[in-house]
């Protein structure tokens, strides 16, 4: 009984982490062409371990996603003479709440899926500056964020590796999808979808209290 009692003991991981978001959007207009614009991503991570291999937990996270789209540059008779990247960037602060697994001690595995609400800090676009001959030479920044949705609701699925050393410290390498499942653009008028998706590449660390899971 005492055995029993201690294997189900739940315990606790702290940690952070931080990476790289590759993102662009889905769009439901085939003709509507985007690129990937690359973000950063950092996170304030909290998960509580149960019957040794549940999870349970959340993150106070900042991310950067967004995406590129071609417009066509024209002399002043409006002739097309080139064409550039228009580089839209939103940032979010949102609070990921996360249910999943962890098997393993020394190396160990994990996954988990999210529903992930966000709050928009701001939304900028880069605005290509040309010279005559149509060769982009600089970029002006414009505020976006009257334009974008306030509000974003996604999903997230994400899995890792790690190893633990002296017993606490959990160092990870962690790949998530990500989907939005609201419209990134505020315009109720519209019925042009475009939602944020995008890959995170992640390297963080846990520090573990409580009992352990093979201890």
């Amino acid at each position: 009984m005492s055995f029993s009692a201690t294997a189900q003991t739940p315990y606790r991981q702290f940690g952070i982490k931080a990476g790289m978001n590759i993102s662009n959007v889905k769009t439901d207009i085939p003709s509507y062409t985007t690129k990937d614009i690359i973000g950063g991503n950092l996170s304030i991570t909290y998960d509580r371990v149960r019957m040794r291999f549940l999870t349970i937990g959340g993150e106070f996270n900042w991310v950067q996603r967004g995406f590129t789209n071609p417009i066509t540059i024209t002399d002043s008779a409006g002739l097309a003479i080139g064409v550039a990247d228009l580089r839209n960037k939103f940032n979010y602060f949102s609070v990921p709440v996360k249910l999943g697994v962890q098997f393993g001690n020394r190396v160990y595995i994990f996954g988990n899926a999210a529903f992930i609400p966000g709050y928009l800090l701001k939304a900028i676009s880069e605005v290509p500056v040309v010279d005559e001959n149509g060769q982009v030479i600089d970029y002006t920044w414009q505020d976006a964020t009257n334009n974008a949705a306030q509000f974003d609701l996604s999903t997230q699925i994400e899995v890792g590796i790690g190893v633990t050393k002296a017993k606490r410290y959990k160092f990870y390498v962690s790949a998530a999808k990500q989907q939005a499942l609201l419209n990134i653009f505020d315009d109720p008028q519209s019925t042009f979808n475009i939602k944020s998706t995008g890959i995170i590449i992640s390297t963080g660390m846990k520090i573990e209290f409580g009992k352990g899971l093979f201890r």
